[in-house]
């Protein structure tokens, strides 16, 4: 049968039709592939130059115990077989508080990071809470009762507590357990006049592997914990196993000044040196450094830890991109999480 010119151009409208919608759904697929594609390559980028500053030891490589700018940023220790191993003293060179940190545009320029926004966060794996729950007063002594929670990513943990309660010249240690519940109970005892000037220096590590251990620290003066000392008059800045600290400011009078870790308890030399050289303590631990001194007529504690965590330097990030790195590193072989955060790339 004869096919009219008409039945001609309605079959050819329906193969180009289709042709069409063939190239449309193709180019569509080929754009969402190459999008995931570039996705992919972007954090693979992103976890490359991640990777390298945790397994890094920078430029030079013991920049983290001197005073001066590192050429190249990296967080690794130069000692140690690990990648994962991070250097203690680069650790504390990030926290604001210690006076030889590095700012935030002096770390873009050592990471040498063009137009790329960088944040790093470093935590304690246990969170340890204290809680006061009651006190009473007998004679010249007062009894402290306290509640203490420790967990791992929220969910309770069963810890041993090793706490030190430090007021001027009174040291005291309670050993407890904490069961599988992740709560337990302390009660203390402080004489009534070093109350003010008390803290209680809880360390809290697990029965599963001594490099889960952590600290916290109780300031009775104010009544509350405290995850960053709230006083820095003396600008406590430990590096390479010395404490720096500001002694030369009129009324400031430095008395004694003591280190402690999970295991043990020392006296550092109390001379009057700005810098004081503390031991290497024996212990899978973090290292709490507390001094005394006088202001004028009136008596104070300061303390810091070593290394200087929790810490957060960088970016905020706020109302832009934020690709996050997560990494469970050691510090002198005490477990942290180090959470390291990029922007997103430049066009």
């Amino acid at each position: 049968m004869p096919t009219s010119s008409f039945d001609t151009f309605f079959a050819c409208t329906i193969i180009v039709t289709v042709a069409l919608i063939g190239m449309a759904f193709l180019g569509s697929t080929m754009q969402t592939r190459i999008a995931s594609t570039q996705d992919i390559n972007k954090d693979s980028y992103l976890k490359a130059i991640a990777d390298r500053i945790v397994t890094n030891p920078g430029s030079p490589t013991d920049w983290g115990t001197k005073t001066a700018l590192p050429v190249d940023f990296g967080l690794a220790s130069n000692f140690s077989c690990n990648p994962f191993e991070l250097d203690m003293d680069k650790i504390c060179r990030l926290n604001k508080l210690n006076k030889y940190s590095l700012s935030y545009p002096e770390l873009l320029i050592a990471s040498k990071l063009n137009n790329l926004a960088l944040g790093i966060r470093v935590s304690q794996l246990i969170t340890v809470n204290i809680q006061q729950s009651n006190n009473f007063t007998e004679g010249n002594v007062t009894s402290f009762s306290f509640t203490i929670s420790t967990s791992i990513d929220s969910k309770p943990t069963s810890t041993d507590l090793r706490s030190y309660v430090a007021a001027d010249t009174y040291l005291t240690e309670i050993n407890s357990t904490i069961p599988d519940t992740g709560v337990g109970n302390i009660t203390i005892q402080v004489p009534t006049a070093r109350i003010y000037n008390a803290l209680l220096i809880v360390f809290a590590r697990s029965s599963l592997d001594d490099r889960l251990t952590s600290y916290a620290i109780y300031n009775f003066a104010r009544s509350i914990q405290e995850s960053t000392p709230s006083s820095t008059d003396l600008a406590l800045s430990p590096l390479d196993y010395t404490l720096s600290l500001n002694d030369s400011s009129p009324g400031l009078k430095v008395q004694d000044k003591y280190v402690f870790s999970y295991s043990n308890q020392q006296t550092i030399s109390s001379n009057m040196s700005s810098q004081a050289p503390f031991p290497k303590l024996i212990d899978t631990s973090p290292i709490i450094l507390v001094v005394s001194f006088l202001n004028g007529t009136d008596q104070f504690q300061e303390w810091t830890a070593y290394p200087q965590v929790p810490l957060r330097i960088g970016a905020n990030f706020e109302g832009s991109e934020q690709n996050i790195f997560s990494y469970i590193v050691s510090v002198n072989d005490v477990l942290f999480r180090l959470d390291l955060s990029l922007g997103d790339l430049p066009n």
